[in-house]
């Protein structure tokens, strides 16, 4: 996981009043950290006259320190990479723990901080990993990891290896039970998990020199395919362009070259741009073949226009003269570097996806809109079957 230890410490004196490592062994000593982290945002603090801390993280070999501020406490995150997502996860753990346990501003005192907070966390940072068709490994040893009683009854009764959906059918349990009893077992270590590469996932090859000799297992196929893997098309339209005859087989190549790193899965906000604008360009392109291209540019244009000021990102949207959908290039790095979340590029599409059907629907009414939506709708249920839903289509024709 992204994740690899998270601290809440108290500004005034250093003390870490609350930590959790994710990963065993622990990269770092709570207690030393905490008092590094207070002592070098007092530092940078006091070297600019800054009245609110600007030090916002610390980098090392492979992790990052990321460092958010409340009140009264500052919050710490080692992690793979800096993201706005994992930013925003980390300023609503420091809230709602300056929340709970507000008395430890004034006093200590031994309020259970970890029995009482761990739930929180668990929301926060595990809960969003663990999906339905999520493989889960049983550790041969889980005994000694957990003493949790619904982790135990859990571990004993399901198979040593299956996926969250099986386990819930196997206990005859609801599945939102069973994704809640499975995040408990991932963070007391007791299990691994892993997801499963799916057809509609997107990745982009990071080290094409190094798998040009065949990776042992590989498919030559699947070796083939990795020129398509650009960060923008589904893994199963790259299988297809391919002509790959074995889909199962492409994706457990696809997991086999993850884990030598020749390819990698894209971030969050990635795949949300390229679901999103995957579908306003099928949708403008049969707009544009009922109204012509200088109209739709035109509604496209003046919608956008009046959405900038509460998305202002938009702006970095543009339907160009071939009617492809322009993106410019800071806005496609600030989803790699994850800069902008999923759900702020979800909300602003949303909007934009409304008030572009509105408008068309004034132009040509609206059961030739409804088809057009009808549509769109299957072609992006082609591509993304898993993830075609993330968008709201029953607020487009709604409005």
């Amino acid at each position: 996981m992204e994740v690899k230890s998270v601290y809440l410490v108290k500004r005034e004196t250093g003390i870490c009043m609350y930590y959790h490592d994710f990963i065993d062994p622990p990269i770092f000593d709570p207690h030393l950290l905490s008092s590094f982290v207070v002592a070098m945002t007092s530092f940078f603090d006091e070297a600019t006259k800054s009245v609110t801390s600007q030090t916002r993280a610390f980098e090392g070999t492979d992790y990052k320190i990321l460092v958010e501020f409340g009140n009264w406490t500052l919050g710490a995150l080692s992690a793979v990479k800096d993201t706005v997502q994992l930013r925003e996860k980390l300023r609503r753990t420091i809230s709602k723990f300056e929340e709970q346990f507000n008395v430890l501003r004034w006093v200590d005192l031994d309020l259970a901080v970890h029995t009482r907070f761990d739930r929180d966390v668990i929301e926060e940072f595990v809960r969003d990993l663990v999906h339905p068709d999520s493989i889960i490994q049983v550790k041969r040893d889980w005994q000694f990891y957990t003493k949790d009683a619904e982790v135990v009854a859990l571990l004993r009764l399901i198979p040593p290896l299956c996926t969250v959906k099986e386990a819930a059918d196997f206990l005859e349990v609801p599945i939102e039970v069973a994704l809640n009893w499975v995040a408990e077992a991932v963070w007391e270590k007791a299990v691994l998990l892993t997801n499963p590469v799916k057809p509609d996932d997107i990745y982009q090859t990071t080290d094409l020199m190094g798998t040009r000799g065949g990776v042992s297992g590989v498919s030559e196929e699947t070796t083939k395919a990795l020129t398509e893997l650009d960060g923008e098309t589904p893994l199963m339209i790259a299988a297809e362009r391919v002509k790959t005859s074995d889909l199962k087989r492409f994706l457990d190549d696809i997991a086999l070259l993850a884990r030598y790193k020749a390819v990698e899965r894209v971030s969050p906000s990635q795949a949300a741009l390229v679901l999103h604008t995957s579908a306003l360009q099928t949708m403008i392109g049969m707009y544009a073949k009922i109204l012509g291209f200088r109209t739709v540019q035109r509604v496209f244009s003046d919608v956008r226009k009046s959405l900038l000021s509460e998305h202002p990102w938009l702006a970095f949207v543009n339907v160009e003269e071939n009617m492809d959908l322009g993106m410019k290039s800071s806005l496609t790095t600030a989803t790699v570097r994850g800069d902008i979340t999923p759900d702020t590029i979800a909300e602003g599409f949303d909007v934009l996806f409304r008030f572009v059907t509105k408008e068309v629907e004034k132009l040509i009414g609206h059961k030739p809109v409804k088809a057009v939506l009808s549509r769109t709708r299957a072609d992006v249920q082609r591509k993304f079957p898993s993830r075609a839903y993330d968008i709201q289509w029953e607020r487009m024709q709604a409005e």
